[in-house]
């Protein structure tokens, strides 16, 4: 009987001993695809905005038309234009992708959210340590001066997204 009575508080301490460590693994660490993108960093460089030729010559004929003037008082609507992008996208985990999806947002001059994109990054090769230029055309933005542009790799990202984000496909 004694026997028994030994076997099952070695059963009862081994049983505590695995949930622990269960827990302490699950605490150490997210891993697949959103571990690995905990790991990436994207830090907006620089932009700089592609006036459209037609939005030049209309905003041109508005200045030199005399009978414009009414419209010239209500504000204008602003041009659809072009901006490049340029941003770095480091890594800094020890894992690595194929691709991130960098969020980009668009703030107007007091910092209020106008566009959100999603822009996907070829970080094929980026190593632990290790960044990458990108360069990326953006089209058809409503720009007016003052306008500002940010890049981030969100982390965590919500199930309910994931969908949006190309590098979770290899999951399901």
């Amino acid at each position: 009987m004694k026997k028994v009575e030994a076997s099952r508080w070695q059963l009862g301490t081994l049983a505590l001993a695995v949930a622990g460590l269960l827990l302490l693994a699950a605490c150490a660490g997210e891993g697949g695809v959103s571990g690995a993108r905990a790991g990436y960093i994207a830090e907006m460089g620089s932009f700089s905005v592609v006036a459209p030729a037609m939005a030049e010559k209309a905003a041109e004929e508005a200045e030199t038309d005399a009978e414009a003037t009414e419209e010239a008082a209500a504000p204008a609507e602003p041009a659809m234009t072009t901006v490049l992008l340029d941003f770095l996208i480091h890594n800094e985990g020890s894992e690595t992708l194929d691709g991130v999806t960098v969020d980009l947002t668009i703030a107007d001059p007091d910092g209020n959210e106008k566009e959100r994109h999603l822009l996907w990054v070829d970080t094929t090769g980026l190593t632990k340590g290790s960044q990458r230029q990108v360069a990326h055309e953006l089209t058809d933005v409503a720009y007016v001066e003052g306008d500002g542009f940010h890049v981030e790799v969100r982390h965590p990202i919500p199930m309910e997204e994931r969908g949006d984000y190309a590098e979770f496909d290899a999951e399901n």
